[in-house]
């Protein structure tokens, strides 16, 4: 044997080895080329206009010169020093303090007489929860603003047990109130979702060894629901700080909030001082956001999947005592708060007189045959329409990009950067997001068209799709793809053939709350659309700020419709399901 022969392993390892390190590189180098479009859309449209704000922040005049870069912190010295900002500041947080206490009050004892309650009757009222939920912000935003104006029925029904005169618009109140009922909801389904994971035996256990019901409450229920109440209470705190609708519609000139000063301050292009603001707000989102992922060890995004009525458990009966009066009477406050404001657009949209007035004068229906032949609506919602289907095909075709590849990989480092990139629009404050968004696209000369609209919806509505999605890919059984590939099946046809087939209501889920997303959009739109054919919200928006026709009624009407027709023949559609599928089983 020579030298050259000696130094040339001819080991089964070492003839193996090439191929091996060859199929490795060929998985890395897939996994690189499918997430390089998501991630660049995430960098230029997420990441990009992050960093663009910061820098703006840290320039007096708000401009970032990449030739000559400018480190200043004086926006951010005003923050803390100038009087009238900190007015701003200290309303804001307060807002978000009291829209959180109220939201626990209210949300507390309606979650735990709903988890007490039988599975329909449970069902029913979460529904009746949900469907305003699901209504457009901007519809009940109308509502609240008709109910609470100096024509509207809180005035008309304080005159008439004679309070005098009780306009609640344009007052901290009336902003409190449109937060509260933007936010209760949120609360409601994260206290549900905890008190029905409790172990009921545990309490019949207490009670069993002697324990009387307030002990009971205190000792052990409360402890095991406590990170319920903490998360929800974040959870909603966050969402108040950064809110920027109810207090722009609501609140008036004499109410400004962090986001409102920034959408004004902009408008007249003072960026410095309010790209300064959005960073505060970002840095207080995440220190919550932190505490809500420290508590609940978790992030999962408000309003995805169904809330499940799982009904009271056959070892703690439903019993009628004074704390169950009490939250019966909460939840029928909690549910008509909820649901009237929803209610109460449709008597307002068969008015014929030209303004809107309650109660309505007379009856006409030509409203609603206005809104499908006046070019002042159809453009909008044809607007709307095709903003929110693009957003969702490309949110889901994101969505399944990123569960496919975090659904293959091994490293949790790797799932964990990929499962943050994804959520962290979420997180952000929508006001600084719509201000950096808005500054790239002007930049990149996206303003105005719709493709610039899709892809700006996309990177807040993919998370959501993303959401769903990568629970049911990790839920699925691989092992039937591995059998497709076995029989010869290509990677790319058992992906859509086994693992998107098998998993199509998630997709088809991911795609209509991409698409609601979409379509209830506001912030974004209002800075990014600056042609003559706004989105349909933008459009009720526009209107809330300048008077009111009778055709926003009309147009409100008919999107809580669709709202009801939709979770009817959902509703519809899970019962036959479930009927069906006890049936099976004994059929056989």
């Amino acid at each position: 044997m020579t030298a050259t022969d000696a130094s040339t392993p001819t080991t089964p390892l070492a003839i193996n080895a090439d191929p091996v390190i060859k199929r490795r590189i060929g998985a890395v180098a897939a996994r690189v080329a499918l997430l390089a479009p998501v991630v660049a859309i995430y960098l230029i449209f997420f990441v990009w206009p992050v960093v663009s704000v910061l820098l703006r922040s840290l320039s007096p005049e708000g401009k970032f010169d990449a030739a000559a870069p400018v480190l200043d912190f004086t926006n951010y010295q005003q923050l803390f020093v100038d009087d009238f900002l900190l007015r701003i500041e200290w309303r804001t947080v307060l807002l978000a303090i009291n829209s959180t206490l109220l939201t626990v009050l209210l949300g507390f004892p309606t979650a735990y007489f709903i988890s007490r309650l039988s599975k329909r009757t449970a069902g029913l009222l979460l529904l009746l929860i949900l469907v305003p939920f699901w209504v457009s912000i901007v519809v009940r935003l109308f509502a609240v603003t008709s109910i609470l104006s100096p024509n509207g029925i809180v005035n008309q029904l304080s005159l008439a047990l004679g309070l005098g005169e009780t306009s609640l618009l344009y007052t901290q109140a009336g902003t409190l109130v449109g937060t509260v009922m933007y936010l209760l909801p949120y609360m409601i389904l994260v206290l549900y979702a905890g008190m029905t994971s409790v172990d009921d035996n545990l309490v019949l256990a207490a009670r069993t060894l002697g324990a009387s019901s307030v002990r009971t409450f205190f000792t052990v229920y409360l402890p095991m629901v406590r990170g319920s109440i903490v998360s929800g209470a974040l959870l909603v705190f966050i969402l108040g700080l950064s809110f920027f609708l109810v207090p722009a519609i609501l609140g008036g000139p004499q109410e400004q909030t962090i986001s409102v000063y920034i959408q004004q301050q902009i408008d007249v292009y003072q960026w410095g001082i309010a790209s300064a603001m959005g960073i505060l707000l970002l840095v207080a989102t995440i220190i919550c956001y932190v505490g809500v992922v420290k508590v609940a060890g978790s992030f999962q995004p408000g309003g995805i999947g169904s809330s499940q009525a799982k009904g009271v458990s056959t070892s703690l009966p439903f019993r009628w005592s004074p704390w169950m009066a009490v939250s019966a009477v909460v939840t029928f406050i909690t549910v008509m708060f909820l649901v009237i404001p929803v209610l109460f657009v449709f008597p307002l949209a068969v008015g014929e007189t030209g303004t809107v007035v309650f109660p309505p004068r007379g009856f006409t229906l030509r409203w609603f045959a206005e809104v499908f032949t006046s070019q002042t609506w159809l453009g909008p919602i044809m607007q709307s329409i095709i903003v929110a289907v693009g957003t969702a095909v490309l949110s889901v075709g994101m969505a399944l990009i990123l569960a496919r590849v975090t659904s293959r990989m091994t490293s949790t480092t790797g799932k964990a950067l990929i499962g943050g990139l994804a959520f962290a629009p979420i997180v952000t404050p929508a006001i600084l997001l719509a201000i950096g968004m808005f500054d790239v696209q002007l930049k990149l000369g996206l303003t105005g068209s719709v493709i610039g609209l899709i892809l700006a919806h996309t990177i807040i509505a993919a998370p959501l799709s993303y959401a769903l999605i990568v629970a049911a890919m990790s839920a699925a059984d691989r092992g039937i793809e591995s059998a497709a590939w076995t029989l010869g099946a290509s990677r790319t046809r058992a992906f859509w053939t086994i693992v998107v087939r098998g998993i199509m209501p998630s997709v088809i889920g991911a795609f209509a709350i991409a698409f609601v997303t979409s379509w209830d959009e506001v912030v974004l739109a209002l800075f990014i659309q600056t042609g003559p054919t706004k989105t349909l919200p933008v459009t009720i928006y526009k209107y809330l700020e300048s008077g009111i026709v009778p055709t926003v009624p009309a147009v409100a009407s008919l999107l809580v419709l669709v709202v009801v027709v939709i979770v009817v023949v959902r509703s519809v559609t899970s019962r036959t399901t479930n009927r069906r599928g006890p049936a099976e089983p004994s059929a056989r």
